[in-house]
């Protein structure tokens, strides 16, 4: 029962802490709306889950089930990263070093703060059905609700998905390899990996419903319920799917979808999920350091706590009423001190500017602190790989290339949200004009650097186009990353929005998205709009540093 009490209260603590922030709020308001939109009226020329030019009539049944499937696959996405920082609050507020004092085990506190990400999780989830509710009531088609049809899809199918990226956010902050921007990006290529296998385990055969255990998402359970009704009502339909706008090709056909007959057999299908989730939560038990800074030493301390924790917790104690005697008799002498030396100071030469180049060189020597042997090695082999190749090969490694920056980018506007060194930085008198180029130009510098190589072979090839189209990219994502990093306090959304437009972009050279003009063509129409977001985005991010520097 104490353990109970234990598990309780962390995750009420997290939860209270969480739900007060705005990125909780922002992440439902996003989903929600996209679950507006994400049932376009019968009227529309579009659909967003359609079986073919078929779908069900807008009922609980269908409704439930299409923002189930909206909620397991896009809201897998941020809800990783929202939950992604369990463990790090809590190293810094310093409330572990409180825990690593108590006798309170590493498998019950991961389990604790794997549950409540999941409780945080299944909250937005729940707001998410009674949107659902409200939005089969404004769609009109159905004004009756059922429960059951409308709730099951979430319990059965999106809560299970929920309780994994719980556990695996918690896992990838224990692993110390998996918990910085190495983390964040495998897991946004872990989701775009999990998608592909869901469309994979799609049946071929409309009328059979996949297999509850090949889906972690549980989309393609839904999807194949969906169309086993769609193939008994209209004999003529091919078993395609489209998840996502797709234009209608005929005119639109309904039909009345009773949901998904839920059997033992799916049920226990979804529930491994859920012991594969504490599962991997007690695997994070494995590598939680308990906080220790030594490993070494909090290896020996941990072995010695049963023996000597109330030892130490009494002369805690003991020291502290001790100190606090002497604290107070030379508290006098010190304010006395202060008052002396401080007239002495120079007063503040108001015609102080720091030169842009010293600063600059500050800030690359911030952004790169830290940076391992090895990334260089791997930097400079990128670089010449993209000098030697072929000009078509050069244009492949340029994403590769402009990848490989991107812890450094994720630093530029939350480095002082991060090492808590906001008060003495926005202190500064005129930070904004002074700092904000120079952190650009660091951004920029270390686009130019890593991307040298490709510039040079383009150069020398004379594809004039493809190197505009570099410069473009030299200038609009040192833009994008202050933005972000300004506004968000952190790393993570720079990391999630970059990598994902990187592949889409870059990678699969989708035209419109393909900032850095590895494709073909490459036009001043397709670049031109880049100018533009590089200017607002630099604009943002001034007013994001201003709102930094008045908050702290």
């Amino acid at each position: 029962m104490r353990q109970l009490r234990v598990l309780y209260h962390l995750m009420r603590a997290d939860l209270f802490e969480r739900t007060r922030r705005y990125r909780f709020l922002v992440t439902l308001g996003f989903v929600i709306f996209a679950a507006y939109l994400y049932l376009p009226p019968k009227e529309a020329s579009y659909l967003t889950l359609g079986l073919g030019s078929y779908r069900g009539v807008y009922n609980s049944a269908w409704v439930g089930g299409a923002i189930a499937v909206l909620c397991a696959a896009l809201l897998s996405l941020p809800a990783f990263y929202l939950v992604k920082n369990a463990i790090e609050r809590d190293e810094r507020t310093r409330v572990g070093q409180i825990i690593a004092m108590t006798p309170l085990r590493k498998p019950l506190y991961t389990l604790g703060k794997a549950f409540s990400n999941f409780v945080t999780l299944a909250v937005m989830v729940g707001v998410i059905a009674v949107a659902a509710a409200a939005m089969q009531l404004i769609r009109g088609e159905v004004y009756r609700l059922d429960p059951w049809p409308l709730l099951a899809p979430f319990v059965i199918c999106v809560l299970p998905a929920m309780a994994m990226i719980a556990a695996l956010a918690l896992l990838f902050e224990t692993i110390p390899w998996l918990a910085g921007t190495f983390g964040n990006v495998a897991y946004a290529f872990l989701w775009l990996g999990l998608l592909i296998a869901t469309a994979a385990a799609m049946p071929a055969d409309p009328r059979r419903i996949a297999r509850p255990t090949n889906d972690l998402w549980g989309v393609s359970l839904i999807v194949s319920g969906m169309m086993q009704d769609a193939a008994t009502a209209f004999p003529g339909y091919d078993g395609s799917v489209a998840i996502g706008a797709a234009t209608l090709q005929a005119p639109l056909q309904t039909f009345t979808w009773a949901g998904i007959h839920w059997t033992p057999g799916i049920l226990a299908g979804r529930l491994l999920w859920v012991g594969v989730a504490i599962g991997i939560s007690l695997v994070a038990a494995v590598f939680f350091r308990r906080f220790d800074s030594n490993p070494k030493m909090g290896r020996g301390l941990r072995r010695r706590r049963g023996e000597r924790g109330q030892d130490l917790k009494t002369s805690a104690l003991s020291t502290a009423s001790a100190s606090s005697a002497s604290e107070l008799s030379s508290l006098s002498v010190s304010s006395a001190a202060y008052q002396a030396t401080s007239t002495q100071l120079p007063p503040l030469t108001r015609g102080f500017r720091p030169r842009l180049g010293a600063l600059l060189l500050a800030e690359a020597r911030l952004m790169l602190k830290g940076t391992r042997w090895w990334w260089f090695v791997v930097a400079l082999g990128l670089v010449i790989a993209g000098l030697l190749a072929p000009t078509d090969i050069a244009l492949r490694i340029l994403p590769i290339a402009w990848l490989w920056p991107l812890a450094l980018w994720s630093s530029l506007g939350c480095r002082e949200a991060r090492h808590a060194t906001g008060q003495l930085i926005f202190s500064a008198p005129r930070l904004l004009p002074r700092q904000l180029p120079a952190l650009w130009l660091a951004g920029g510098a270390a686009a130019l650097v890593t991307g040298s190589g490709v510039a040079a072979n383009l150069i020398r090839a004379r594809e004039w186009t493809h190197l505009l189209g570099w410069g473009t990219a030299a200038l609009f994502i040192p833009s994008l990353a202050l933005a972000l990093t300004a506004w968000s306090g952190s790393n993570k959304l720079f990391e999630v929005v970059y990598v994902i437009w990187w592949y889409v972009g870059p990678v699969n050279r989708v035209a419109g998205l393909d900032f850095m003009g590895t494709g073909d063509p490459v036009s001043l129409a397709t670049l031109w709009p880049y100018w533009i977001g590089a200017a607002l985005l630099l604009g943002l991010a001034a007013l994001g540093r201003g709102r930094q520097a008045q908050t702290g």
